[in-house]
C-alpha cells in the first residue's frame, strides 16, 4: 500500500481569461472531486491570489491580457515563495516552440485548451504526486 496522499483536497488555481473556458474548467475540476478550486482571469491577478493564500497547482492559459502566461509563469518561477508549486500550462496555441518554450521556463506540462478530461485529472495527479515526494524528500534531507 502506497503512503501517497490522496489530492482532492488540494487548491487548484485556474488561470485563464474566457469566462465560459474558466467556469468549464473549474466545473469539471470540481466533478473529479478536488474540492478547492480558485480562478483568476489573468496573470497580475493569478500573482495576487498565489501571493496571497496556498496553492498546490496552477492551470495556467497562455494567450491573456495584462499579463500572458508566459510572463505569470516566469514571474512563479523567479518568486521564492512560489516556484515549487507546479504550473500546467493549457493553450489553443498549438506548436512545437511554443511547447518547448514553457517546459524550459519551468512548466511541469503542456496542454491543448480542447482537453481531454481523463487526461487532465492524470497530469494533474501526476504533478501533485511529483509535488509530493519532491517536498517530502526536501522535508527529510534526501
Amino acid at each position: 500500500m502506497s503512503d501517497t496522499p490522496s489530492f482532492e483536497h488540494a487548491t487548484i488555481l485556474v488561470v485563464e481569461d474566457a469566462r465560459i473556458m474558466r467556469h468549464l474548467m473549474g466545473r469539471y475540476l470540481r466533478q473529479c472531486g478536488f474540492t478547492s478550486v480558485l480562478e483568476a482571469t489573468n496573470g497580475v491577478e493569478a500573482l495576487e491570489v498565489l501571493r496571497a493564500q496556498p496553492v498546490d497547482l496552477v492551470i495556467l492559459d497562455i494567450l491573456m491580457p495584462e499579463m500572458d502566461g508566459y510572463e505569470t509563469l516566469a514571474a512563479i518561477r523567479a518568486d521564492e515563495g512560489l516556484r515549487r508549486i507546479p504550473v500546467i500550462m493549457i493553450t489553443s496555441v498549438d506548436d512545437i516552440e511554443s511547447v518547448a518554450r514553457c517546459i524550459e521556463m519551468g512548466a511541469e506540462d503542456y496542454m491543448p485548451k480542447m482537453f481531454n478530461p481523463i487526461l487532465l485529472k492524470c497530469r494533474i495527479n501526476a504533478c501533485l504526486e511529483r509535488r509530493y515526494w519532491k517536498e517530502k524528500a526536501l522535508a527529510t534531507g534526501a
